[in-house]
């Protein structure tokens, strides 16, 4: 009877083994699957997990749209005439021309975290989410240190400037600009800035020796030429759009004004094809302003993007707090 009893226990296939193992495995992947679905379910129903996530697809579409506009910024300040590059060779600072590029570089990196952030939230994914909150952070402190450098520049402009302006124009305007690559940015950038602002010379109005009479008295760019070849006396940046040039350079044509009568004693009304004020004033007034709108976008921007780090960061909290709890359930 015994060996009946173990002969027929021989027989029974072992809990374990392979048929009871796959057997096992069905099971696990059928209830991972259901509890998938169940999680899912839920998720769906839970009211604060919809609003977090469509709320952050309106936020993606907004930060692309603010993206591209920081881009458009950067971009028209780097090839706008009187650059950002410019702006730096002629008072040599290069604060406005970092901070554009940071602002160029948080632009770029905004727009692309959108396409990340609607990934992110499509599939749900908390590791996506949470390095694209991470980002949105880094971004708002890039784009903070570009607003600081911004409004840091604006309180720096000085009296320095002045100087500078007359001793590029004095030295290296319009000298040896096939050689010197240096005097051909500085040359390139003062008649971007003169077109631009309307001015000519380094400052003062149209009776200082400091405006546009800074050419003919004091430039090499004038006096190295030469007692032949005194004209032009003023570059052609320095006309009045649409203006006759030869009167505005000083072509052989005697008149009472600018280039070739004055400084000194102007009359009070004079005929003049060029601009006669200087630059300082309104160079100084270009930068002041434009360096207001830089810092106020990239201080602007950053704030929005805080409220875009706290909707992803509440929302990869909800994903993975479902996730935490399917583990859970299979252990």
């Amino acid at each position: 009877m015994k060996k009946r009893d173990i002969h027929s226990a021989d027989t029974l296939p072992l809990r374990g083994g392979p048929d009871q193992n796959h057997v096992d495995d069905g099971y696990i992947k059928h209830r991972r699957e259901h509890r998938i679905r169940s999680v899912t379910s839920e998720q769906e129903r839970d009211s604060c997990f919809l609003c977090l996530r469509n709320a952050l697809h309106c936020y993606n579409v907004v930060v692309l749209i603010m993206g591209c506009g920081l881009l458009g910024v950067g971009i028209w300040l780097l090839v706008t005439d009187f650059s950002a590059r410019e702006i730096t060779v002629i008072i040599n600072s290069d604060m406005f021309e970092i901070g554009t590029y940071m602002i160029l570089a948080g632009g770029g990196l905004v727009a692309l975290l959108a396409f990340c952030g609607c990934c992110g939230t499509m599939r749900e994914d908390r590791c996506i989410l949470g390095f694209y909150g991470v980002v949105l952070a880094l971004v708002f402190m890039a784009l903070l240190a570009g607003g600081a450098m911004a409004f840091l520049f604006r309180e720096n402009i000085s009296e320095d400037i002045k100087t500078k302006l007359e001793y590029t124009l004095q030295t290296q305007y319009g000298q040896d600009v096939r050689g010197n690559t240096t005097n051909r940015l500085i040359t390139d950038a003062w008649d971007s800035m003169q077109r631009k602002l309307q001015c000519c010379g380094a400052h003062g109005q149209a009776d200082s020796h400091f405006s546009w009479a800074f050419y003919k008295l004091t430039s090499a760019w004038y006096i190295l030429r030469g007692d032949h070849n005194k004209y032009p006396m003023v570059p052609e940046s320095c006309c009045i759009e649409g203006a006759d040039k030869q009167k505005c350079q000083g072509q052989s044509i005697i008149m009472k004004g600018p280039p070739n009568y004055g400084p000194a004693q102007l009359p009070k009304k004079f005929e003049s094809h060029l601009h006669t004020e200087g630059c300082y004033e309104k160079v100084k007034k270009y930068l002041t302003e434009y360096s207001l709108i830089l810092g106020g976008v990239a201080f602007g921007v950053p704030l929005f993007l805080v409220v875009g780090s706290i909707i992803a960061f509440c929302l990869c909290a909800r994903v993975k707090k479902s996730d935490t709890s399917f583990d859970e359930e299979d252990m």
